[in-house]
């Protein structure tokens, strides 16, 4: 792989240190931003100069290249921060996760419309579901255990998480990666925190007005404030049963809200 040579010597500005970070992001593929951080100072060095931004500006100028690109989304509990090495030119899911066989991706797929689609709005599906529908989904000489196995393979790579041990949603990596895939594929089960703007699978959602926020961005207000939790946008209190996601009573995607949150 030729990497162009960078005029500009401040931070990653050689052809070596720019062809470490491309192959290293290429090898991980999808990473915390805690650990990309501490392979920007190996790789760079203590004293690099450049924001975080502009080294992944120049990470992404030199990706375009080969169609690839770093994006990244936050956790929406944690608020943790997490980057994916993305395909520019990936046709949903078959591309993006294409470390997988067809029979693999097949099973993906529908796991992923199960669990988007959840008609309680609380994107999960039981883990003895995903297990049930990866078994129906693949050739009949698959096991149950195989089955299992399998789930847990996707949860190990990002694409699912499960929750309490029981549920299995939408993992962060999907949720970087299949962003553009989700929106235009079910788009009408998009939700949209009314904080940090990212997409929202988990959180309260407003009873006066609709606007949807994850549990981190909750907790974010909360603290920036006294008194009770009131929603950013009409000022009203919320109410904590009012929440969707993993164990939760949920919020029907058939309930029409007031909220252009929910358009967004």
């Amino acid at each position: 792989m030729e990497i162009d040579t960078v005029e500009n010597r401040s931070g990653p500005t050689t052809t070596l240190e720019k062809q470490m970070l491309v192959q290293w992001c290429m090898s991980a593929q999808f990473f915390s931003e805690t650990v990309l951080q501490d392979n920007l100072k190996r790789i760079l060095g203590e004293e690099h100069q450049e924001t975080m931004q502009e080294i992944i500006d120049k990470l992404n100028s030199t990706l375009e290249q080969f169609s690839l690109a770093l994006r990244s989304s936050m956790s929406q509990t944690s608020g943790e921060r997490w980057w994916a090495l993305i395909s520019t030119n990936a046709d949903g899911i078959s591309m993006t996760a294409s470390a997988y066989s067809a029979v693999e991706l097949g099973i993906l797929r529908q796991l992923i419309e199960s669990v988007f689609t959840e008609p309680l709005g609380n994107y999960v599906i039981g883990l003895h579901q995903a297990v049930r529908e990866a078994t129906e989904k693949a050739p009949n000489s698959f096991s149950r255990r195989e089955a299992q196995d399998l789930v847990m393979i996707f949860c190990r790579d990002g694409w699912l998480e499960i929750d309490d041990g029981k549920w299995v949603t939408i993992g962060q990596r999907a949720c970087i990666e299949l962003q553009q895939y989700l929106e235009d594929a079910y788009p009408e089960f998009i939700r949209t925190c009314g904080l940090c703007k990212e997409m929202a699978t988990t959180g309260l959602v407003c009873g006066e007005c609709g606007t949807f926020l994850h549990p981190f961005c909750a907790d974010r207000l909360k603290s920036a404030t006294t008194g009770a939790l009131s929603c950013p946008e009409c000022r009203q209190q919320l109410n904590s049963s009012d929440a969707f996601g993993p164990g939760k009573s949920g919020i029907p995607h058939s309930v029409k809200l007031d909220s252009t949150q929910a358009q967004d």
